[in-house]
């Protein structure tokens, strides 16, 4: 009895703050606890349905509907395994979030192979003029003439085929949300060309475009047109064979990255000479759109590709970025070396420049270098010396950081450098050459997730 009369006390802020946090079956289920309870789930602003192992959430869902008595609803969040049948009863759940005015709507039809069938977005969701944030997984995108999405601020395409001709269906999106400030496109239009023409939102300053699964062999092209976007991340696992970048002028900050897939499946593909060349080639192509950018970051897979332009390369055709700020993914491994000694040298104006160190767990494998390339030690205590002195004359601070839970515990102060760079001595080479440099404003920086230490010249 003292527990049921701990829930009668429970005001009305508070119920709904508890019960907005559960998920909707649990909200239900919170009608026996006590009357006070009985019908709040009715009232939810938040609804949040997941899919449960051999389990339908069908009748559940459409049940909660039909009972439900709120009239708005914040967040919408629908997660299952869509079959081609159910496309008149998923109709009908968007239709009912679209005139309870939501907020927040996130479908996720747990798509895992290609040939899983694809739910066609109706019509209406375009002209919801009340959606703020709106992310899809595994459906058809077909824009009607005309829509209308005057407050969404962030969209989110996961495993979506974008239309026909998707390029117009992308600018179509951009320019009936004229408040879009973030757009997310993760495997979209993996078996053609990707058109991403943002040109009609002029507020957009946020763009990704991720591709994680992809066939080795496919040969489609990317077109991107983003003239307002300040900050850019891409990322994939194998490069399409074109790109074409028309125009990214007010571009600041540029992430670039290969998947963590290379590991995964790609193994024996990418140990092959033309496959490891188009990587290579891929990243020197879409780096001189990006020379204009201010703040620049590497992965470590990008860092590896880049040894042939830096030991084979005799005539030097090297890439010339202007940006200030450089952050590389490199735990120093030999195969790293002639990327990180590229990027370099291709920033002559960088003032930070910091090192992200992953921790052994995650260091990558040697995959685009052969072994008897060049002498580690002697290669690199010579590039590390000509780094310093010759091309990094605009450095003001040079950071070392360590992420991972496993660092937190480390004494940054006093600090032995053999431990800080444990596994990662060619790091401390870098710092010994710093050291010894004529630099009279250079601050080098050591930190993990927690700690942060500063030294150095003033």
């Amino acid at each position: 009895m003292a527990d049921i009369n701990m829930f009668e006390k429970l005001d009305q802020t508070e119920l709904q703050m508890i019960m907005n946090k559960l998920p909707m079956q649990d909200a239900v289920r919170t009608s026996l606890l006590s009357r006070q309870w009985k019908d709040q789930w009715r009232y939810l602003s938040d609804i949040v349905v997941k899919q449960p192992p051999r389990k339908e959430i069908e009748p559940s869902l459409t049940s909660f509907i039909s009972g439900f008595r709120g009239n708005k609803i914040h967040k919408f969040h629908v997660q299952f395994n869509y079959l081609s049948d159910k496309e008149e009863q998923v109709n009908s759940w968007m239709w009912f979030a679209v005139t309870k005015e939501v907020e927040v709507l996130k479908l996720d039809t747990a798509m895992d192979g290609d040939k899983d069938p694809l739910y066609l977005i109706p019509p209406f969701i375009f002209c919801c003029e009340s959606l703020v944030s709106l992310s899809l997984k595994g459906c058809v995108v077909e824009l009607p003439d005309s829509g209308n999405l005057p407050n969404l601020r962030t969209l989110s395409l996961i495993r979506m085929e974008v239309g026909r001709t998707n390029g117009g269906t992308i600018r179509k999106l951009a320019s009936v949300a004229p408040m879009l400030e973030r757009l997310s496109l993760v495997n979209c239009a993996r078996t053609r060309n990707l058109n991403v023409d943002v040109s009609g939102s002029p507020r957009l300053k946020e763009l990704s475009i991720i591709e994680t699964k992809v066939d080795l062999a496919r040969t489609t092209g990317m077109d991107i047109f983003a003239p307002s976007v300040k900050k850019i991340i891409f990322l994939y696992a194998s490069p399409r064979k074109d790109y074409n970048i028309y125009d990214v002028s007010n571009c600041t900050e540029f992430t670039f990255a290969i998947s963590e897939q290379l590991r995964e499946y790609l193994w024996t593909e990418v140990r092959e000479d033309w496959l490891s060349l188009r990587y290579h080639v891929a990243l020197l192509n879409l780096l001189p759109y990006f020379q204009n950018v201010k703040v620049l970051r590497i992965c470590n897979w990008c860092v590896q590709s880049l040894y042939k332009a830096e030991v084979y390369d005799k005539m030097k055709r090297r890439v010339t970025l202007f940006c200030t700020t450089l952050e590389i993914n490199t735990a120093f491994q030999k195969w790293e070396l002639p990327g990180v000694a590229y990027l370099v040298k291709a920033c002559p104006a960088v003032e930070d420049l910091c090192f992200v160190m992953a921790p052994k767990q995650s260091q990558i494998p040697q995959l685009f270098l052969k072994p008897n390339d060049f002498e580690e030690r002697w290669y690199w205590r010579h590039e590390a010396r000509s780094l310093v002195t010759a091309h990094l004359r605009n450095l003001k601070t040079m950071a070392f950081k360590l992420p991972g839970a496993r660092y937190h515990s480390l004494k940054l102060w006093p600090m032995d450098l053999g431990i800080f760079f444990k596994e990662r001595e060619n790091g401390a080479e870098l710092v010994a050459a710093l050291k010894q440099s004529s630099h009279k404003q250079l601050r080098i920086v050591l930190s993990t997730d927690k700690q942060h230490r500063s030294f150095g010249k003033r």
